[in-house]
Parts: structure tokens; C-alpha cells; sequence
């Protein structure tokens, strides 16, 4: 058995405590100008009220990506079991298409269920 999990998992987490402390680091640097410079005034141009705000920008943003990585996920999924042939109890393999059929049907029960 492939010990790539193992490999892969060691990676990312190392990674990300990494990606962690880079932008813990900048945070703290944005935090200390931020404290040296006055607040701007609100804007005054018509229409900026309209505007969305920074945080609403980052919260549709962040739900866009997210589904879009979760749509991939069930994409790459579906292609997988498509092309696999699986064996079943008695040793003999399934059609991949019967097996792929399979795993929507418990994916789409498994999403109804919660």
C-alpha cells in the first residue's frame, strides 16, 4: 500500500503552519501601520453608499469558491468511480458504470439526509 496519504497530509500540514505564521506575521505588521495612520473620511461621492462592503465582497467570494471546490470534488468523485472497477463479494468485478450510479444514489441520500 502507497504511503502517499501519510506524505501528503505531512506536506499540507506543514504548509499551512507555515501560510499560518506568514500571515499571522503580516497582520501584526498591517495592525501596526494601521495604528500610525488616521481613518479616512467616509466617501462622499454619490452612489458609494450603494457599494458593497469589504466584508461582503470577501463573504461572496469565499461561498463562490468554495462551491466551486466542492462541485470539483463531486465531479473528480463521479469520474473516479466511473473508471474503477470494483469487486464485489464474490470477486467478480462490476461494470463501472453500475458502480458509479451506486455512489450518486448513497451521495445524493447522504446529501438529503443532512
Amino acid at each position: 500500500m502507497s504511503n502517499y496519504l501519510k506524505l501528503a497530509t505531512e506536506a499540507t500540514d506543514s504548509y499551512f503552519a507555515a501560510l499560518t505564521e506568514t500571515q499571522d506575521t503580516f497582520v501584526k505588521a498591517i495592525a501596526a501601520v494601521a495604528a500610525w495612520v488616521p481613518a479616512p473620511p467616509p466617501p462622499a461621492a454619490p452612489g458609494f453608499a450603494e457599494l458593497p462592503t469589504m466584508q461582503e465582497t470577501m463573504e461572496a467570494n469565499f461561498s463562490f469558491g468554495q462551491k466551486l471546490l466542492q462541485r470539483q470534488q463531486d465531479f473528480t468523485e463521479k469520474l473516479i468511480a466511473t473508471i474503477t472497477l470494483p469487486a464485489t463479494a464474490n470477486g467478480s468485478p462490476k461494470s463501472a458504470q453500475a458502480h458509479a450510479q451506486a455512489h450518486a444514489h448513497a451521495k445524493a441520500k447522504s446529501a438529503v439526509a443532512s
